[in-house]
């Protein structure tokens, strides 16, 4: 198990100083996030996010299959990942001479970006609860999540910043607001809109799961 949680701690981290360092670049994001499964070889599952550790609880949850100790593991990945991200976000403060934030863009309001974040939160874990039934490649399985977080950024993080994880959001904000005071007044947007994608995307995902599990068991027989 430690070996797992320390692979969540590095993945989490390498993703936030990108973030950090990058101001949010969907390419420098997405394909850093793709680097950081690698480097952990996957060992954990390659969670790195909150919102993708919640919706596999609440999957597994849903199959009768999550016993207590692994519901406690998976407890401690998400409070890996926010200390973590805090970890990963004063690494990139260091390097850089202006700590990013995600808020609101003028001229949008609270719900357009929570809706819009916890959209692509769902389309995000419902891909990473997906895609290994369809593939039995990890490397594949992971570029597909990273394309996922990169098209989200180009898609909304012109109004939400394209945050879709909840360890993020409050590392980097929690750390402008150290810093400048400022930018803290969202954050829970970051936190909660994930958190429920994550949730929904766990029944989404399962429905489909079944369905392919269906499927395989026809191929199977026949």
């Amino acid at each position: 198990m430690l070996r797992r949680l320390f692979a969540e701690s590095i993945g989490t981290f390498l993703l936030l100083f990108a973030v950090g360092v990058s101001a949010g670049e969907p390419f420098a994001v997405g394909g850093s996030l793709l680097c950081a499964m690698c480097l952990t070889g996957f060992t954990s599952g390659a969670h790195f996010n909150p919102a993708v550790t919640t919706g596999i609880i609440f999957y597994r949850w849903q199959e009768k299959s999550l016993n207590q100790k692994d519901f406690i593991e998976l407890l401690l990945y998400i409070i890996v990942q926010f200390v973590s991200a805090i970890l990963g976000g004063l690494v990139g403060w260091a390097v850089v001479s202006y700590p990013v934030h995600f808020d609101i863009t003028d001229g949008y309001m609270d719900a357009e970006t929570f809706f819009g974040e916890m959209i692509y939160t769902i389309l995000l874990v419902s891909n990473a609860l997906v895609v290994g039934h369809l593939i039995d490649n990890p490397i594949v399985c992971g570029g597909v999540i990273s394309m996922t977080i990169t098209a989200g950024d180009w898609a909304i993080g012109k109004i939400t910043g394209g945050c879709f994880n909840p360890a993020i959001g409050f590392g980097i904000n929690i750390i402008n607001y150290a810093k400048n005071g400022s930018h803290l007044d969202h954050t829970w947007i970051y936190i909660l809109a994930p958190l429920l994608g994550g949730i929904l995307a766990s029944c989404i995902a399962r429905f489909f799961i079944d369905e392919l599990q269906e499927t395989k068991r026809k191929k199977t027989m026949d």
